[in-house]
């Protein structure tokens, strides 16, 4: 489509409210609005979270709804007006209690059946909605799809050393700024609610930030674009300078694992900087992290931190909620078409560098180009990639296919899988494979066909509509199986 209209569009996401007093105020709501921010393609205001869709009709991500005084469409009592503002915004990754629900099943109701399911950032919203009969799915949180490679941040924009500066506790690193490394060589502690777990030689190196805006910070906060910088330096540090993150913080762990840094994230017996796990709000996003709960038995086992640390044992996990993020915004053309524009697509997986040998990476599917346009031939493809993220997977049709004829298959090319869609010359290959087996093998064409494509490129071949429900080893013993009718459902 042609760029959104500047004078007339308007794209937003809900901001950092003026405020007064910042001593204490928590960056985390500004952390998840730059991650709507990152997907728009220009930014022409912040919505107040408390009341975003007031006196405003343009396009809108928002992640929460946990907030205001009823239903966020109130403001449109036409129907037809309601509809059409709420085709424009996108609730995603939203945090709501049970009686947000309750109170306001009507509007969340009417969103769902005419636009799309909630995407929900917490496992306890989702099952909520799900009792009130409301299409949802878990989404993680969007702040997983933050992006913010090469950005510098110094107060002038020209000299990058000066990222770090002026965030610090005053009692420790007290210098203002910090040396730009040639390695990431950092370990920064951000809000951990438990540091006597971390041993004092770490404790002794590393530099201490607050997701909170310290009280010693040096400029005035109250303003939205102040709060925004402060926020923008923090990540800045965890991309650009941390080896890794020690934090009891999901905004401060989501972003920096989604920058690729591995984030050690402690609590103490569940509880939090915002309370306990029990309230729901970190529900299913833990497992992205390095885990230290010692009372829970997670022992501190990364000594000292002289050496690398590993990549965040759930990087596979969040690969899968960055895709299903792009899947859901890329159906608003202007957020697909600013995304390829800025860089974002195709995604960087942060799981790509972690291979496995002992399962099988390389998969074979044959599929008519219909297919690619059936929700169940992508399925398969999808459970192939649930269980072996990183497998190269060849779908084989009969014709040339560009980007533009892949349909939905697309989207796994874009969230950074490795999924080619190649051209089959049936006739070589079964003419080929008949060379080979000279009559000895008396077999139907797509038997020929699976074998020569197993035989000549290797891995394991697929019926197009065969689910993998589980890891395939990469030491099974070489054969096939079939259907009841004797096609060839699988073959090694």
């Amino acid at each position: 489509p042609l760029a959104p209209d500047m004078t007339t569009e308007q794209f937003s996401t809900y901001g950092p409210y003026y405020t007064e007093h910042v001593k204490g105020y928590n960056s985390g709501e500004d952390i998840q609005s730059l991650a709507g921010a990152g997907w728009l393609p220009f930014v022409s205001g912040l919505r107040d979270k408390f009341d975003p869709l007031k006196n405003y009709t343009g396009y809108y991500i928002n992640n929460c709804l946990n907030s205001g005084d009823g239903a966020i469409f109130r403001h449109f009592t036409n129907g037809t007006e309601r509809l059409y503002m709420m085709d424009k915004t996108e609730l995603v990754s939203i945090f709501a209690s049970k009686q947000y629900i309750s109170d306001n099943y009507v509007s969340l109701e009417e969103y769902t059946s005419n636009v799309h399911a909630f995407g929900c950032r917490s496992q306890y919203t989702d099952q909520w909605m799900k009792d009130n009969r409301i299409k949802s799915y878990f989404s993680a949180c969007l702040t997983l799809t933050s992006m913010y490679q090469g950005g510098t941040l110094s107060l002038d924009g020209t000299n990058p050393s000066h990222n770090a500066m002026t965030i610090r506790e005053p009692r420790r690193n007290t210098t203002d700024k910090i040396v730009l490394a040639h390695e990431k060589d950092l370990i920064l502690i951000v809000d951990a609610v438990d540091t006597s777990v971390i041993p004092q030689e770490v404790r002794n190196k590393a530099r201490f930030l607050y997701a909170d805006i310290p009280a010693a910070y040096p400029y005035d906060a109250r303003s939205w674009d102040e709060k925004m910088r402060y926020c923008y330096r923090l990540i800045s540090q965890y991309k650009n300078y941390a080896k890794v993150v020690i934090t009891s913080r999901i905004h401060v762990g989501l972003p920096a694992a989604a920058l690729g840094t591995p984030v050690i994230f402690i609590s103490k017996n569940g509880w939090l900087p915002g309370g306990h796990e029990r309230t729901g709000r970190v529900a299913g996003l833990l497992d992205v992290f390095h885990r230290v709960d010692e009372v829970r038995g997670l022992p501190w086992t990364f000594g000292n931190l002289e050496d690398p640390v590993p990549l965040n044992p759930g990087n596979h996990y969040a690969d899968r909620f960055r895709a299903s993020f792009w899947n859901r915004l890329k159906r608003n053309e202007y957020y697909a078409d600013a995304a390829k524009l800025f860089g974002r697509i195709p995604l960087q997986r942060l799981g790509a560098g972690m291979h496995r040998s002992e399962i099988q990476n390389k998969f074979h599917f044959i599929m008519q180009p219909s297919d690619l346009l059936h929700w169940q031939q992508r399925r398969a493809v999808e459970s192939i990639l649930f269980h072996h993220p990183n497998a190269k997977v060849y779908v084989h049709v009969d014709i040339d296919l560009g980007p533009l004829d892949w349909g939905d298959f697309g989207v796994f090319m874009e969230s950074g899988y490795d999924v080619q869609v190649l051209r089959l010359n049936r006739n070589e290959l079964i003419k080929e494979a008949r060379h080979i087996v000279r009559g000895r093998i008396h077999e139907n064409d797509s038997t020929l066909l699976a074998g020569m494509l197993v035989y000549k490129h290797g891995g394991v071949f697929l019926a197009k509509n065969i689910y993998a429900i589980r890891e395939l080893s990469a030491f099974l013993n070489a054969g096939y199986t079939k259907d009841t009718v004797g096609n060839i459902t699988m073959m090694v």
